[in-house]
Parts: structure tokens; C-alpha cells; sequence
């Protein structure tokens, strides 16, 4: 996610006060476990976003100030209803570039009667959409809040009218997952290039023989579109899905992966063009997930289990830059260099074999896969954490993919060895070392201990579940 230049001091202490003031979340905590065994239900359904009757409306993702001009499609809020058992989750995806934890607690409150009833948790997860509007605040004028508050009702009342919808919809089926290597989709522009080869699919087959549900997550920014663009869309997610559902009947949402570092789609059109090149990234990931795949059946095993942990706030600037739901975090005073610390939550999904790591940020892959810059890392002394998979395969958990801006936004999430800002004004200017590499991710990023506050915390969530 990309964010403007500037911002004021004045605005800066403002908002930093009223980050403090929103209260503390306490570190290690394991927040909720849940799980069970029996045949698979699911169901699913989606609610467009409306547009209010008043603006503005400012595009979210590259610029200050800029407002919609168009609207070519409507942003979703997509929810899928599974339970196994006693386990029982509502995983909603929205359309949009991001969302604080505060907005997520409006939209669980929101269910309030719904989780009361059921015992359901509820994730909510961004498509890291660049097409839609501001959804954090960090895209309107300069020193302004982006938002537009009608909008974020709209928005909160959409994924609520999906969940509940999803949850009549429910029907006992069958559960299958597949992993599909992509070749020629991604471009990485900051070394080293390494990504999630994979499209990743659940796929949900009723037994009453109606319409399926599938779950669709690949690694990339949805900015196919790119910055130029003002017109008001869903982006490739969109596409895609809708691409899925007309060639196959089943309904389809789209989870982000590892986007961290910085991971997009390539541009298949030259010279550019805005429009055919959404089309061709759509036709391409829908070509992928409506091809031949190698499926696995899932046992209707399910459980649901998250952490709540906290993170260091080194970044001073904060609010200038993409550290997501900034306004709504918990912060208390803590480790990180500004003397606080957010609060935040990371969950774990199995399902049978197949188990989905829940991030709540952009985390670089190599974080997750291993890999790095070796000695020409910015510093090569520090010691990056143990890689996710491997925090994962070591409980036997090595069938995952990772569903990233879940249930929050901490920004990029980087590897310590490679984590550089500039020195005259670290946080505000990326940093430029002689050797041309590229640090533009970290003025957009909590800190650097991050990455370590997140490995730690599925440490302790495997172990929880696994004593």
C-alpha cells in the first residue's frame, strides 16, 4: 500500500493522542479456541457496498486528495459461513485496501446477536483493493481523515446483511483444497524476489447439489489498475471471482496472501491500459482456478484459535504512513522506540489438513518461506525470526497458505535483517543506501520488531493447541 508524502506535526500529535486514548490490549492472550468435528456446512453470500449520497469520495492506495470519478463496480463485502461441529467461523471479505481493528470490532459487534446464538468467531479480511475508497483514513487531503463515515456505516452494515445471509444459506457438503502453480503472474520489485508461487483454493461442494463455494487466495496487490487510476472498482479480486462464478457456477471470495515486499501483478498490456489490463490479470487467475488442479479431500475436522499479542511502535510518524487502522489500534506504553506498543491479533484456521495462517498486515514472504538478501541484506548482523512454515511444519502443520490483512493492518511487516530508514528522517523519507536497494516498505511498516512479535505469538498460539 502506497501513501503520500507529507503530513503536519499538529495533525500527527492530534492523532496520536487519540490513538493513546483508545485503550490497551493485553499481549499472549490466547483470545479464542474453538474446535469440532463433524460433517462440513457452509454457506456464503455477498452485499454490495453503496455509495453515500454526499462525499467526498477519495481513492485509497497511491495519492493524497484524489477522489473517485467513476464507478465502474461497486466494492463487496463477501462472507463464507463454515462449521464442522461444534466450530463454527464466518470469514468476511471486503473490498477494500484495508481495515483497523477498530472497524473489525464494529463489524463483530455488529453480529453481536449472531455470535451470541451460535458461538460463531468472525474474521475480516481486506483484498488490499487499490480501486476503492479510503477505508483507513490515510488517502484524503493532507492532514485530513480520508474516511468517509457514511461509507464505513454502509460498510459495516454490508458485511453484517453478507454474514447473516451466508449463514442461511448453509448446507452440508463436501470440502476440497487444491494448490495451483502460477507461471508469469507476479512482478517483485524489491529484492529478493521471492513470492508465493501458488493459487490457493477451498472448495465447497454441497450435497444437495446447488451452487459451490470457493475460496480463492494468491500472493499480489490488487492494483492491477495501478496509480493513474480513479475509477471506483473491486480490482482483479473482482474479476476473478466473477470470472470463477460465471464459468462454474460457484460463488467465490478472494483472500490476500504474502503481498509484503512489494508483490503485484505484472503489466500484461503495452502500452499500458488500464482497463484491458485488469481484464487479461481477472482472465488469467480465473483461467488457473477453473483449470485442471490436483484436489484433496478434506475431513471434516475444524478448529479456529487466535492470539492476541502486542507489537513495538517504532514508527514516529505513524500516521502518515500505511501502519493501517491506526485511529482505532490499542496502544500502552511498551518496548517500542516511541515508547508504545499496538495491540493486535494473529489467528490459525485447520481445516482437516489444510490449516490457514491469519496475518494481520503485509508481511514479506520471505518471512514466511525463508530466503533473504544474505550478506547484502541492509544489516546482515541482525537475526530474522524462524520462518512461519517452519514455526508451522515443526507442529505438523505444513499443508498452509497464508491469508494476509486479517482482522487488522500493521503495514508491511519486514524482515530485521533487511530493515533500513533514513538516518536526517527516519519513518517520513524511504531510505537510499549506495547500493540502489529499496526501502521505500519500511516507512510504511509498525518496526522492525515486528516480524519477531508475530513469530513469537504463533509460537505460542501452536503451543496452546498443541499441550
Amino acid at each position: 500500500m502506497k501513501t503520500g508524502k507529507s503530513i503536519t506535526m499538529k495533525r500527527c500529535t492530534a492523532l496520536l493522542l487519540a490513538l493513546l486514548c483508545a485503550g490497551c490490549a493485553g499481549g499472549g492472550a490466547l483470545t479464542t479456541e474453538s474446535s469440532g468435528t463433524g460433517p462440513w456446512i457452509a454457506g456464503c453470500a455477498y452485499a454490495e457496498i453503496p455509495l453515500p449520497d454526499e462525499g467526498p469520495f477519495y481513492i485509497a492506495g497511491y495519492h493524497n486528495g484524489w477522489e473517485i470519478t467513476e464507478v465502474r463496480d461497486l466494492q463487496r463485502a463477501t462472507a463464507l459461513w463454515l462449521e464442522a461441529g461444534d466450530c463454527r467461523t464466518a470469514i468476511v471479505s471486503v473490498d477494500c485496501v484495508g481495515l483497523g481493528s477498530d472497524t473489525v470490532a464494529r463489524i463483530r459487534d455488529a453480529l453481536g446477536d449472531l455470535t451470541a446464538e451460535t458461538g460463531c468467531t468472525v474474521h475480516v479480511v481486506a483484498t488490499h483493493d487499490h480501486a476503492g475508497l479510503d477505508t483507513l483514513g490515510l488517502w484524503g487531503p493532507v492532514a485530513e481523515d480520508g474516511k468517509n463515515p457514511a461509507f464505513m456505516d454502509n460498510l459495516v452494515a454490508a458485511c453484517r446483511d453478507a454474514v447473516l445471509r451466508a449463514y442461511e444459506d448453509r448446507r452440508a457438503g463436501k470440502l476440497y483444497a487444491s494448490d495451483t502453480e502460477m507461471e508469469g503472474m507476479y512482478r517483485d520489485s524489491r529484492d529478493p524476489q521471492i513470492w508465493d508461487p501458488m493459487l490457493h483454493q477451498v472448495r465447497f461442494v454441497p450435497d444437495d447439489g446447488g451452487a459451490g463455494i470457493r475460496v480463492i487466495s494468491c500472493g499480489a496487490h490488487a492494483e492491477s489498475l495501478r496509480g493513474a487510476n480513479t475509477r471506483l472498482s473491486r480490482d482483479y479480486p473482482g474479476v476473478l471471482c466473477d470470472l470463477v462464478e460465471e464459468r462454474t457456477g460457484d460463488r467465490a471470495l478472494f483472500l490476500p496472501g504474502a503481498v509484503g515486499g512489494l508483490i503485484m501483478t505484472k503489466e500484461f498490456i503495452d502500452p499500458f491500459d488500464a482497463e484491458e489490463n485488469l481484464l487479461v490479470t481477472g482472465e488469467k487467475l480465473a483461467q488457473i482456478a477453473c483449470g485442471p488442479c490436483e484436489e484433496v479431500e478434506l475431513a471434516p475436522s475444524f478448529s479456529d484459535t487466535s492470539v492476541a499479542f502486542s507489537v513495538p511502535l517504532d514508527n514516529t510518524t505513524f500516521l502518515y504512513y500505511k501502519f493501517l487502522g491506526i485511529l482505532g489500534n490499542e496502544a500502552k506504553p511498551g518496548a517500542g522506540e516511541t515508547g508504545y506498543e499496538l495491540g493486535t491479533s494473529l489467528s490459525v484456521l485447520r481445516l482437516g489438513t489444510k490449516t490457514l495462517l491469519l496475518i494481520p498486515g503485509e508481511i514479506f514472504p520471505e518471512l514466511v518461506f525463508g530466503g533473504g538478501r544474505g550478506d547484502m541484506a541492509a544489516h546482515p548482523e541482525r537475526e530474522n525470526p524462524e520462518p512461519l512454515g517452519e514455526i508451522l511444519a515443526s507442529h505438523g502443520l505444513d499443508d498452509f497458505f497464508v491469508v494476509g490483512l486479517a482482522d487488522d493492518e500493521l503495514g508491511y511487516i519486514v524482515p530485521p535483517d533487511d530493515f533500513l530508514v533514513d538516518e536526517r528522517a527516519p519513518y517520513l523519507e524511504a531510505a537510499k543506501p549506495a547500493d540502489g536497494s529499496r526501502h521505500y516498505e519500511e516507512t510504511n511498516s509498525v518496526g522492525r520488531g515486528c516480524a519477531d512479535a508475530i513469530a513469537n505469538a504463533l509460537r505460542e498460539l501452536l503451543k496452546s493447541i498443541s499441550e
